[in-house]
Order: C-alpha cells, then structure tokens, then sequence
C-alpha cells in the first residue's frame, strides 16, 4: 500500500512537505510587501518606478480595450507586448484596478523563487533548506524585489530565462529533444516579453552543441526548434523596422540607437556595460564564493595565482583603455559610490578595485566548475551580450550576474558558516537597498 501510493504520488508530481515549507517561506516577503504597500494600493518607490504610468499602465489598458484585435505595431512602451497582453487579458476578466493589475507581478516574482528553488534542489545539489535560503536571497535581492510590486517588464522575463535554464539544464543531463524543446519555447516567450532576452538562444546553442555533439538528429532537430520560437520575434522586429515598437518612447531602452536615450545615458565605449557588470560580480562573488575560493587559492600553491592575478590585471588593462566613471542617467548602487571620491585615469575609484576583482573571481570560480558548466557558460552569453548594451543600469545586470553565482556555490559551501555569513551580507545589502527607497535616502528619475 505504501509503494502503491509513492507511486502515485510521483505520477501526479506532488510537492514534499520539504517543498510545501519551502512554497509557503518564499512567499512570505512578498506577502509582506503586499501588506505594506496596503494591498498594493501604494506606489513601490524603486528604480525607475515611474515606468509604470508613464509607459506600462498606459499600454496595458490601451490593450484591455483593443482585444481580441490588439495592435502589435504601435504601442507606447519600448518592450515586446507579450508582458502587456498578458496582464490585459487578465485586467479584462477582474477590473483595471491598480491593484488587480500588480497581483499579477505579485505572481509572476513567486513564480521567479519557485522555479529557482526547484533548480537548486534538482540541478544544484542543494538540500531543501539551502535552496529555500538562496531562492529567497534571488527574490528579495535589490533589482527583483523592487520590481515584484509595480507593472514592469523585468521579472516576468526573468521568470521565463529562469524556466530556459533549468530546461537546458535537465537537457544537458540527458533530457533529450523534449526538454530542449520547453526550453526553446520559453526563450521565445521571454523574447517577446524583453528584447535583450536574446542573448539565452546563443546559451541554447552552446548548451546544445556541447552536450549533443555527435547527435545530428538532436542537433538539427534542436536549431530548427530555437529558429520557429523566435520566428514571432523576428516578425515583430520586421514590423516595426527596428528593435522598438513605432511611436514608443525608447528612453529606457538598453539596446536602442544611441541618439534615442536618457540625457546622458548613451555613447561611449560597449565595454563599459560588460565592466560594470563584473564589478558587481565582484561584490556577490566575494561574499557567496571569497571563503571558497580562498581556501583553494592558498592551499594551490604559486601556480594557483597565475590565472586570477592574470584576469585582474586584464580587468585593469580594459579599465584603462576605457575609463568607467558616472554619468548623467546611470543608476544603481555602485554607481552612488562611484559619485564621489577620486576618479585615477578617467575611473572612478570603486571600480578599480571591483573589476580586477570581478574578473579575477569569475575566472577562478570558471576554472573550478569548469568552461563546459552552465554557470559559466550563461555567464559568458550574458556578459558578451551586454557589449550590444548602451545603458549602464544595474537593475539590467545585478540579476543574473547573482543567478549565475548562486548555480555555482556547491552543497558543502551552505555548510561552510563564512559563506553563510557571505549571503547574510547579501541579505543586508538588499534591505537597505528597500529601506532607502522606503525611507526617501534615494530617490530616482521616473
């Protein structure tokens, strides 16, 4: 009878009572902020939270009222529509109330937690508590909390590049065709929610090349499947003549011509996105990896160094042949330290401390998952990908360089009270972010 019902409960996918403990805690932060933004009838003061009324609001309800004949081509937010269409339909069926409307978001940030938890326990290695600990880091972390509360683009296609992942994950580990199939389909749909989505069909690729190599079925049958999911997008990119919907406003547009952003926010070298990136990799991977990486470091002798000293110094190299100092419209939290305070070469001086750093801590953690590792290698098409990014906001990286650091801690890091202190400083660095929006200390453009 026992078997009997075990087996039962694996047809029918029924979640533990490790993973109902594990539903019920990742949602208690956002049950919090929905408390104290009083039923989400308050405005979440957070980056460019303004976007909402300005762009998204407006498009949303402009679709409520078009379906089922919604124009694709003419729209006022600068994103893909799918975000849009999505809350419409549901803003058709229950009201256009504000506050109907940002449930939604609600939704989609536990569902952000949810899928990440489930690729830590199943990909990871991870036990139940340790992934319950980082899933919840990623989701109160200070570009995806902020934006769980207000009708913004982000999170949804961030759920979606995290449901990609886990499925080329499960592919590389001999899921076959189906699994590479879903995961195609989420790349398009996470296309059709934000352009700069794209840079998961260049992972799907490699992913698919490394683990298939001698398959030409699953090759061929796995291109064609990733070329007809992005066949919507490249329809609407020929619509529109561009990568922006005609008539939008493409002043927070990351990808757009450098003439059509936020005063200030354009021109310059495209290493200067890359390079702010890896100084926030710095900041994350020295709190959830330094203890790690340190004790291998020391106990690997001279030649241990070579690789890390040589990364910083390239780190240094780019630095100098591309000054990264703050500019009118950039924003995030380095980028408040980096107002003040000497700027050497051109630089200003956090970063030349962070991407050394940055640089130094990827190459080692490379090294010791190895290049063929998804987290190395999303990290890669995601850093290589911000070289197309003209706008240097933190809240366009800050996720997923964290994503990627979180895939690469081991099991017996969680175990180690250096790495656990590590993500309590995370923690730390997340909630005074909240705090400061809550409490006026920051305040941005909108």
């Amino acid at each position: 009878m026992a078997a009997t019902r075990a087996s039962v409960r694996r047809r029918v996918a029924l979640p533990s009572r490790e993973g109902r403990r594990a539903a019920v805690l990742l949602a208690l932060p956002l049950l919090a902020g929905v408390v104290a933004l009083r039923g989400l009838t308050r405005l979440m003061p957070t980056f460019h939270a303004g976007d909402e009324a300005n762009y998204h609001l407006p498009t949303i309800v402009r679709f409520a009222h078009e379906l089922p004949g919604v124009d694709l081509v003419h729209y006022r937010a600068a994103q893909t529509p799918l975000f849009h269409l999505l809350v419409a339909v549901w803003g058709k069926a229950v009201g256009l109330e504000l506050w109907r409307l940002r449930l939604v978001e609600v939704l989609i940030s536990y569902g952000v937690a949810l899928v990440l938890y489930r690729l830590l326990r199943r990909h990871a290695g991870l036990g139940a508590g340790g992934a319950t600990l980082l899933a919840a880091l990623f989701a109160c972390s200070p570009y995806v909390f902020g934006q769980s509360f207000i009708l913004v683009t982000d999170n949804l296609a961030l759920l979606l590049s995290l449901v990609a992942v886990e499925r080329l994950l499960a592919f590389a580990r001999g899921g076959g065709l189906p699994a590479f199939a879903l995961a195609c389909g989420a790349i398009g749909l996470a296309t059709l929610t934000r352009q700069s989505a794209g840079w998961l069909a260049p992972l799907a690729l490699l992913v698919l090349a490394l683990h298939a190599p001698h398959e030409r079925r699953t090759l061929v049958g796995g291109v064609v499947l990733l070329a007809v999911a992005l066949v919507p997008f490249g329809l609407l990119v020929l619509a529109w003549h561009g990568l922006v919907p005609v008539g939008s406003d493409p002043t927070s547009c990351g990808l757009c011509g450098a003439g059509a952003g936020r005063a200030g926010g354009s021109g310059g070298s495209p290493l200067r996105a890359p390079l702010y990136a890896l100084a926030i990799a710095a900041v994350y991977g020295t709190l959830l990896h330094g203890p790690a990486l340190w004790d291998e470091l020391r106990g690997g002798g001279p030649r241990a160094w070579r690789l890390p000293l040589a990364a910083a110094a390239a780190g240094a190299l780019a630095l100098a042949a591309v000054p990264l100092a703050y500019r009118a419209a950039d924003e995030g939290w380095i980028w408040r330290l980096a107002r003040s305070g000497p700027e050497p070469l051109g630089t200003a001086w956090p970063f030349w401390l962070l991407v050394p750093l940055g640089c130094a801590l990827l190459a080692t953690v490379a090294r010791r998952c190895g290049p063929r590792a998804l987290p190395v290698l999303l990290l890669g098409c995601f850093l290589l990908a911000q070289l197309a990014t003209r706008l240097a906001y933190q809240k366009y990286f800050d996720p997923f360089v964290l994503l990627a650091l979180l895939l690469a801690l081991r099991p017996e890091q969680l175990r180690d009270r250096r790495t656990l202190a590590g993500a309590a400083g995370v923690a730390l660095l997340s909630a005074g972010f909240v705090l400061a929006f809550a409490t006026g200390a920051i305040r941005y453009e909108t």
